[in-house]
C-alpha cells in the first residue's frame, strides 16, 4: 500500500460507485447496509474503483451492522484492492457513532478508509445520499517491555466525486 495509516489524502470516488452505494442503501431501508470498497492508494490520494455489498447479519439490522463472515473473509482473501468499508446510518447523519468507533479495531488493520452514508433528510424525498469519508489512523502506545496497545480513530477526509 502506497499510503500509510495516518497519511492525509483525498478520497476520489467515481459517481457510478457512489450511485451504486446509494442505490443499495435506499433499497435496504430501513435497515443498515454494509459492504467494502476496492481501490488503491497512490500519490495524492486514494482512488476508489468498486463497491462490493456484503449482507448485514446483525441481530438488530435496524440499528446495527455486522458483515456476513463468509462474504467478508472471501473479500479479504480474494480482493487484492480491498481498501475500505462502507455502511449506512438510515436515521442519523453520516458521522461515526460510538459503536462505529468501538468496533473499528475489528477492521482497521486491513483497511485505510471508512465511508458512512445516510439519506439526505433535508430534500423531502429519499433519493439523495449524504456520504462522508474518513481515513483510519492508528495510534500505537508502546509501554515498557513488549507490550503494545494499538488504538484507531477516524479522521474526516476530503471526498471528491468524479
Amino acid at each position: 500500500m502506497a499510503a500509510l495509516h495516518g497519511q492525509q489524502n483525498t478520497l476520489y470516488i467515481p459517481s457510478s460507485v457512489e450511485q451504486e452505494m446509494s442505490k443499495y442503501m435506499f433499497a435496504s431501508l430501513p435497515q443498515e447496509t454494509c459492504g467494502v470498497v476496492l481501490g488503491e492508494a497512490a500519490a495524492g490520494g486514494i482512488r476508489i474503483s468498486r463497491f462490493q455489498p456484503i449482507r448485514n447479519v446483525a441481530p438488530d439490522p435496524l440499528h446495527h451492522f455486522a458483515l456476513d463472515d463468509a462474504e467478508w473473509i472471501r473479500c479479504v482473501f480474494n480482493e487484492p484492492q480491498l481498501i475500505g468499508l462502507f455502511h449506512s446510518h438510515p436515521r442519523t447523519t453520516p458521522v461515526p457513532s460510538n459503536e462505529d468507533l468501538r468496533n473499528l479495531p475489528i477492521f482497521a488493520r486491513l483497511l485505510q478508509v471508512y465511508f458512512i452514508g445516510s439519506p439526505d433528510q433535508t430534500t423531502g424525498t429519499q433519493s439523495k445520499m449524504l456520504l462522508n469519508g474518513y481515513q483510519i489512523h492508528s495510534n500505537v502506545d508502546s509501554s515498557i517491555g513488549m507490550s503494545h496497545d494499538q488504538s484507531y480513530n477516524l479522521q474526516p477526509a476530503q471526498l471528491c466525486v468524479t
